[in-house]
């Protein structure tokens, strides 16, 4: 017989065994799967994986997936994302190695030692939410930090708030008496217009826009040219990236690029992430040239963006020391905390502000105790809100403002990876293990609170005698990784909750309902709408 007739005979019967050479493959990998899961080092109990995708198919919101599992499994429970192991911990005790500030952590690493998916993304060697290389992470910390935390900075944060919130209030008197508001997304287009002004000095139209959305097209404003090219595509990648995070984070590599529909879903949010990063390079070189072109003795803005761009360099007139480094951040590292400030900032601002106002709605007695404090300190309609008095003159709006967080955390849950062995809830793990702590169920948890599911502002007053125990009021994180961004989230919070019951009256349209929402990096309000009623007009209502 010759060749080409093996040939022919042969190739048939080696395509009939392909599909029973994938089965013995993949039934070999479920065998191997299962022998490795029934034999790992410190059994925990938790819900039982499946190959490759691990819990995936049980985390549509990962939040009440992990609610779940402590209310089945208790304070501590085992979790996979793919193949990997995850162990979760809901007791400080268990986690007093993870929340720590120093430097010496073992747990500096976020969520894997190494994910695909965000080094395909550029996440793992610039910023801070996916930074792995401590040099760089550290360089790129002190230099937000210092930045963020500039008085100058701040103040012009707070008067640019204000200047948006006092545009919102003209376009609801527009709207009319009675008029229901869906709060969350004024307050998103406030908070953006605020976030862009103050991170890069530009001018967005994220109120005006949606105003427009509101009225009959003769009725809509004709808005100005933007600074940023298709501001509204630019405005909805921000605030995409973060849920483009957590797909390329969760998403195993293989089905990212092999699966049909999620390789299509992938390749269009890479796509987004990589016009993002194009647009605030952009908007980078264009204020760099700027910068350069300042004649001598002309002030600089006092916006982020301009403070990254001339730290440690000779128009800093503070020039941060930084260990090692001391040199200038680069375009890319701008860029990408550019990026993560405006979407942490977003996100965290909007969402706890909803529920605060939410939490004061349902609870007359402390919605009756803030205002009276707001009233007291700002007692005519012309005193003016400055960065001063916010520092200390509203002790109870803060409380308020701790126990609405207490009670529905934005950001609830940390994952950090051990670069060393550890112990950790009296086991013993090795370097490598993915460990998430849920500060939600801390926050509520009997152990640390009395009446922990109920709203009691006072319990964060210094008059208060059963103090709050350290470690388990942490709603921007206490780890090495803590947010950056808190006293400019805790100031612009603060100064519109101020400003809104100032002036008015403020109700649920639907009193009896539990506000909705749902977990994407963070716990996202779905809407919250309310009536306002000016407190100095009882006839008038405006939304």
């Amino acid at each position: 017989m010759s060749i080409y007739a093996q040939l022919t005979t042969l190739i048939p019967q080696t395509i009939l065994l392909l599909p029973l050479l994938l089965l013995t493959i993949i039934l070999l990998h479920v065998i191997h799967f299962y022998i490795s899961y029934i034999t790992r080092e410190n059994p925990l109990p938790g819900p039982i994986p499946l190959p490759l995708v691990g819990n995936l198919h049980q985390m549509s919101d990962t939040y009440r997936f992990f609610n779940k599992c402590y209310e089945q499994y208790g304070d501590i429970f085992e979790y996979y994302i793919g193949n990997r192991r995850a162990i979760m911990l809901n007791r400080v005790d268990m986690a007093e190695n993870i929340l720590t500030q120093s430097t010496k952590s073992k747990y500096f690493l976020r969520l894997v030692a190494s994910n695909q998916g965000w080094e395909e993304l550029g996440f793992t060697e610039r910023g801070l939410v996916g930074n792995k290389v401590m040099k760089n992470w550290s360089l790129n910390r002190r230099m937000l930090n210092f930045c963020l935390t500039s008085t100058k900075y701040i103040k012009e944060m707070v008067n640019v708030a204000q200047e948006r919130f006092s545009e919102a209030e003209g376009y609801w008197a527009e709207l009319g008496d009675g008029t229901p508001l869906e709060f969350t997304k004024w307050m998103h287009g406030i908070s953006v217009d605020t976030q862009i002004r103050t991170l890069t000095g530009q001018m967005t139209y994220a109120l005006s826009a949606y105003r427009n959305s509101l009225l009959a097209e003769h009725q809509q404003q004709s808005l100005p040219d933007s600074a940023i090219n298709s501001y509204s595509k630019f405005i909805n990648h921000l605030c995409a990236i973060s849920r483009i995070g957590q797909f390329f984070y969760l998403i195993p590599w293989y089905f990212r690029h092999y699966a049909p529909g999620i390789r299509g879903t992938a390749e269009r949010m890479k796509k987004e992430a990589m016009w993002l990063q194009e647009e605030v390079r952009k908007i980078v070189q264009e204020r760099k040239k700027e910068i350069e072109n300042l004649k001598e003795g002309e002030e600089l803005r006092a916006d982020l963006l301009s403070l990254m761009l001339t730290i440690n360099t000779q128009k800093d007139l503070n020039v941060v020391k930084t260990g090692e480094f001391e040199r200038p951040l680069n375009e890319d590292e701008i860029i990408q905390l550019l990026i993560e400030a405006f979407s942490a900032g977003v996100d965290s601002i909007t969402n706890a502000l909803c529920f605060a106002i939410y939490h004061i709605c349902k609870h007359p007695a402390a919605k009756s105790r803030l205002i009276a404090e707001i009233d007291a300190a700002l007692p005519s309609d012309t005193d003016i809100l400055s960065y001063e008095s916010l520092s200390g003159s509203f002790p109870y709006t803060t409380a308020v403002m701790k126990e609405s967080s207490r009670l529905l955390t934005v950001a609830p849950i940390i994952a950090q990876v051990s670069s060393e062995d550890d112990e950790l809830a009296g086991y013993r793990w090795r370097a490598g293990i993915t460990v998430g702590v849920n500060h939600g169920i801390i926050h509520r948890h009997k152990a640390y609170w009395k009446d922990p599911e109920a709203f009691k502002p006072e319990r964060f007053l210094d008059e208060c005698e059963d103090k709050v125990k350290p470690k388990t009021f942490l709603p921007f994180g206490g780890t090495l990784r803590i947010c950056p961004g808190r006293f400019v989230a805790d100031r612009l919070i603060k100064t519109f909750l101020i400003m809104l019951f100032r002036k008015y009256e403020v109700e649920l349209c639907e009193p009896d309902k539990e506000v909705e929402y749902y977990y994407a990096m963070t716990n996202k309000c779905k809407g919250l709408k309310v009536y306002l009623k000016n407190r100095n007009k009882e006839h008038m209502t405006v939304a």
